[in-house]
């Protein structure tokens, strides 16, 4: 990829907003805004979050039973398009949006409220990134609090500001030739064993770092400083 991931899917993102935890809602409006999406998935009771940001979705999806029964109402009374799954299914309802995206034809997914709330479902949901990466598509993980990417044998320019704390985590088997530029700790062809910390609490020291990885798959979590 070589180049940041933005610069690759711009003008051909979809975003996706499950039932998980926010809390600022102001700020993931302005984010939202900033991200031109051509494509909005409400997954089930994310309905719920778009209706108080204020965004109108495409597509309401799942299998329905978190909305709440007035935002239910309000979205069936507008042009939103409902698909409604069981609720015994071998797919999640985010997994399921994804495949939506998929046969769209888009190549960016941006997820929102994916985190917090059972651990159990946040957990999925970032192993959900790499089932997106495998399918040809670069999706990312954006709360108020962090953003996270996912990196196999590729590279990416990470945007940001001095100070950003940065955390690489190898998943799905060790990661070599690591190369880190423009980090407190920046590093070349390092590699990190699946499970080893030493990739946690970087910092930025300048608005662009490189990441690069060789051989392998990590995640990359950048912790956001609001303003």
């Amino acid at each position: 990829m070589g180049t940041l991931i933005s610069e690759i899917i711009h003008g051909k993102t979809a975003c996706l907003v499950l039932n998980g935890q926010l809390d600022d809602y102001d700020y993931i409006r302005e984010v939202m805004n900033y991200n031109t999406y051509e494509l909005i998935i409400a997954v089930d009771g994310g309905a719920n979050h778009l209706y108080r940001l204020g965004i109108m979705p495409n597509y309401i999806l799942g299998d329905l039973d978190s909305i709440e029964d007035d935002i239910r109402e309000y979205y069936e009374a507008s042009d939103v398009v409902f698909k409604k799954f069981p609720t015994k299914k071998d797919e999640t309802d985010a997994e399921l949006a994804v495949w939506l995206v998929e046969e769209v034809g888009l190549l960016g997914i941006d997820i929102y409220a994916a985190l917090g709330g059972r651990i159990d479902h946040e957990l999925a949901n970032i192993q959900l990134l790499y089932y997106i990466l495998d399918r040809g598509m670069y999706p990312r993980i954006i709360s108020e609090h962090e953003e996270i990417y996912i990196l196999k044998n590729d590279e990416m320019t990470l945007k940001g500001n001095v100070g950003d704390i940065v955390s690489i985590l190898p998943i799905r088997g060790d990661a070599r030739g690591i190369t880190l530029v423009n980090m407190e700790y920046s590093v070349e062809e390092l590699d990190l064993k699946y499970s080893v910390t030493r990739g946690i609490s970087n910092v930025m020291v300048a608005q662009d770092a490189y990441i690069n990885v060789r051989d392998g798959c990590l995640l990359v979590i950048k912790n956001i400083k609001k303003k």
